[in-house]
């Protein structure tokens, strides 16, 4: 397959970390990363730090295709167009199929962001024991717990961040979930899932010409039911030998049944007495910290491999070696409450603390947290490493708890 001649790469937004370990990896490579983003501030943390004529930043609507296409015919010389947030997948596709661009099958991606179409595929393929349920305006909780069972789960089917997932374990939290549900604005359309029970995990893997490759599990702490708030999060999972075979098996059959090509995945999934099972397919590298955790855990620089994709060339890391020297770990820090966020105190209390902790700012201060129910009202994310990824997340739930998060009216009597 030939190489691209641009030498200049579109990001279309982009995940909250990662971009400095982009920027590096394109210096190497001669190419020129161009950010578009409608909202600098959600980089404010990275830019801060990068200082390199191989980065440009655009400021656009990136929700209007009209306008990111004038941009990119703008800057020219253009090798390909990278999208890793679930927000932007629908419309990089929209962009690169207007431009002509290469990337993953439209087709693929279009059924993996909606969560009711990936359920019936997977149930249709005996890789799912249940199958979920579209809800309509008139289904009341009745008619949901009839066709699912309960408990079940109502979601947005192209929801992301865990916003607007609802548990519901009984008639009455399903109509309480339902009404609430009816009343907010979603990106797709409300579905109604079994709730599986057990720990969730997610898999982390590399796809290039069909074929698939694991690149390790990830473990996940959740805020207790019924909200799903992701607290913590670590890399990799040591499961038994015969677990893990298991693991590559059923992920090769997935991202086979939903005719997954190329690119990075993050496959959310729970591990039940019965086997896996799909909570939802991400077609991108996983979020927070999970890009870093792989490249020190494996000591590579992660990122290049987005640019060996967007250049059509066989990513390296489908045949590097993936030793782990390490385990990594993240934790997310939310607002104690909504207002206005002041800031972290504590971190020079994470000197000399085991696993060598890094606060990450992930909100500026100043700015107004509205929710602290999902991702949205994280504030700053803490890094740690351990000699295991079991270490390396009891060093970083450690360092948390020397963290404070001020806000606005704290030291008010």
């Amino acid at each position: 397959m030939s190489t691209p001649m641009g030498r200049n790469v579109i990001a279309l937004e982009w995940l909250q970390f990662g971009l400095g370990r982009l920027v590096a990896a394109a210096a190497e490579e001669g190419l020129t990363i161009h950010l578009l983003t409608g909202e600098r501030s959600e980089y404010a943390h990275e830019l801060a730090e990068l200082d390199s004529p191989h980065l440009v930043v655009h400021d656009v609507n990136t929700h209007d295709v009209a306008k990111v296409i004038t941009t990119i015919r703008a800057i020219g010389d253009v090798a390909g167009l990278l999208n890793t947030t679930d927000t932007w997948s629908l419309v990089s596709l929209e962009v690169r199929a207007q431009l002509g661009l290469a990337g993953p099958d439209p087709a693929c991606i279009r059924l993996v962001r909606n969560k009711a179409l990936l359920r019936r595929r997977l149930y249709e393929h005996g890789l799912s024991r249940a199958d979920g349920s579209p809800l309509a305006d008139t289904d009341d909780a009745a008619d949901v717990a009839a066709r699912v069972g309960l408990p079940l789960i109502v979601k947005d089917s192209a929801g992301t961040g865990s916003e607007h997932v609802w548990l519901a374990r009984t008639p009455d939290e399903l109509t309480a979930a339902l009404d609430e549900a009816r009343r907010v604005a979603l990106r797709g359309h409300l579905i109604a899932e079994p709730y599986f029970l057990g720990p969730l995990y997610s898999v982390e893997t590399l796809t290039w010409e069909g074929r698939t490759r694991v690149l390790g599990v990830s473990s996940r702490i959740l805020s207790a039911p019924p909200v799903f708030r992701e607290e913590a999060l670590a890399f990799p999972v040591a499961l038994p030998p015969a677990v893990a075979a298991d693991a590559e098996q059923w992920i090769e059959q997935v991202l086979k049944c939903v005719e997954y090509t190329e690119g990075f995945a993050h496959t959310e999934f729970i591990l039940t007495d019965d086997g896996f099972e799909v909570v939802e397919i991400n077609p991108r590298l996983g979020g927070g910290l999970v890009g870093e955790e792989i490249s020190q855990t494996l000591d590579i620089n992660l990122y290049a491999t987005f640019l060996d994709l967007v250049l059509r060339r066989r990513p390296a890391l489908m045949d590097a070696p993936l030793t782990p020297s390490r385990g990594a770990a993240h934790a997310r820090l939310y607002a104690p409450r909504t207002g206005i966020f002041v800031g972290c105190q504590g971190q020079e209390l994470l000197s000399g603390h085991p696993g060598g902790p890094v606060l990450r700012p992930a909100l500026p201060a100043g700015t107004a947290v509205r929710t602290i129910a999902h991702q949205d009202g994280c504030v700053a994310v803490l890094f740690a490493t351990g000699a295991t990824s079991e270490l390396a997340l009891q060093n970083v739930l450690s360092a948390a708890g020397e963290i404070h998060v001020r806000m606005e009216g704290d030291d008010r009597g």
